[in-house]
């Protein structure tokens, strides 16, 4: 969907914050890393391939400092300080923690996590994304079960995720509405499964 990726708007924000313009070097920024600036008309970049996914298990337990569930009360795209690459920040507010293995959160805590990519609208009025291949970000107002990765700084970074709808649960990364019998990523085993055998399948991953 059009707003699935966090926008930045370069030109609202050297007018009103050029802070924001001022994204800390992240350790998960892209293995191509590009300026960020407008294309001619008619180009459009093309969403990089990571191959990183091969490493990761449908429910990265091991892989993951944290694993909690919370809905998505903000987002934004940021520029790295460099302007040689962008990610985007999520504000979510915690409702149950599976793991913490630094015992830092708290039920309610509003914590932030972050994906490398996002897109940028200059003030021409094109907007640029810059994303990953197969690697979707959480909505404003949805519940997620992530999965967070830690880094040196102490900054999250989600690893993966589960979309909670009702009591279904979609996952955050892969095709979307993606047809029976098609090949998917890993996280697939858990497209439209009941949020009750997730759990339990989560329960026993962490044991």
């Amino acid at each position: 969907p059009e707003n699935d990726v966090p926008v930045l708007d370069l030109k609202e924000a050297e007018k009103a914050a050029p802070e924001q313009l001022k994204g800390r070097k992240r350790g998960q920024s892209l293995h191509q890393r590009i300026r960020i600036e407008e294309l001619p008309a008619g180009a459009e970049p093309l969403p990089f391939s990571w191959h990183f996914w091969g490493r990761v298990p449908a429910l990265p337990v091991e892989e993951s400092n944290a694993i909690v569930l919370g809905k998505v009360t903000n987002r934004r795209a940021v520029l790295m300080d460099d302007k040689h690459g962008i990610y985007s920040e999520f504000s979510i507010k915690i409702s149950e923690i599976f793991k913490d293995d630094h015992k830092g959160f708290i039920i309610d805590q509003v914590i932030t996590a972050s994906r490398v990519g996002g897109a940028v609208r200059y003030p021409s009025g094109k907007t640029q994304k810059y994303t990953v291949s197969l690697l979707n970000y959480p909505q404003q107002e949805k519940v997620y079960v992530l999965f967070l990765k830690r880094d040196e700084l102490g900054d999250y970074s989600i690893l993966t995720g589960y979309e909670i709808n009702g009591s279904v649960v979609q996952p955050l990364d892969g095709q979307r509405n993606l047809p029976k019998n098609e090949p998917d990523l890993q996280f697939g085993i858990y497209r439209g499964v009941s949020l009750e055998s997730f759990r339990n399948d989560l329960q026993k991953a962490l044991q």
